[in-house]
C-alpha cells in the first residue's frame, strides 16, 4: 500500500469498518451455535443449518437448501447424507421430476430440532436484549437492504 501525503499508510480501521464487524459478529454467533448443537445435539453447524432450512420449509430440495444457507453444495450434500444416516431427515421423490427429491425432518429429526431450537435462539435473544425493539427492527431492516444490494 502506498503511503499518503503525511507518510502514513492508508489502512482500514477495523473497529469502525462495518463489514469486518459484521463478519466478527457472524463468526461469534456461529461459534456459539456450533457449541450448542454439538454438545447438546451431536450435530455439526452445517447439519444444523440444513435441519433449520428443512424445518422452515418442509420439502425443500438440496438445491433450495444451498440457496438459503451460506454453504456450498458439497457441504450441503455431505450434511444431508449424515442426517439421512442418523435418521433425522428423509427424502421423498418428486411427483413431477424423479431426479429431484424433497427433504423432510423425520419424527426423530423434528424432536432433535425442537430440543435445540430454543437454546440456539436463546443466544440471539440474550444478545439482542442490548437493543431496544425499535433498534432491533431498524437493524433487521438495514441488513435486509444491504443484502438486497450486495449480490451473493
Amino acid at each position: 500500500m502506498k503511503p499518503s501525503k503525511d507518510n502514513k499508510l492508508n489502512v482500514i480501521e477495523l473497529d469502525s469498518f462495518w463489514p469486518y464487524q459484521l463478519t466478527v459478529l457472524a463468526d461469534r454467533i456461529a461459534r456459539r451455535t456450533s457449541r450448542i448443537v454439538r454438545d447438546e445435539g451431536g450435530l455439526n453447524l452445517s447439519q444444523w443449518r440444513v435441519m433449520a432450512a428443512i424445518a422452515e420449509v418442509p420439502g425443500r430440495t438440496s438445491a433450495e437448501v444451498v440457496g438459503v444457507t451460506p454453504m456450498d453444495k458439497g457441504i450441503v450434500s455431505r450434511s444431508i447424507k449424515a442426517l439421512l444416516s442418523l435418521g433425522f431427515v428423509r427424502r421423498e421423490s418428486s411427483q413431477d421430476d424423479g431426479r429431484v427429491s424433497h427433504l423432510h425432518l423425520t419424527v426423530e429429526g423434528n424432536k432433535r430440532y425442537q430440543n435445540l431450537m430454543p437454546r440456539v435462539t436463546e443466544v440471539l435473544t440474550w444478545s439482542a436484549s442490548s437493543l431496544s425493539p425499535d433498534e432491533l427492527a431498524a437493524l433487521t431492516e438495514h441488513l435486509r437492504r444491504l443484502m438486497a444490494v450486495i449480490p451473493a
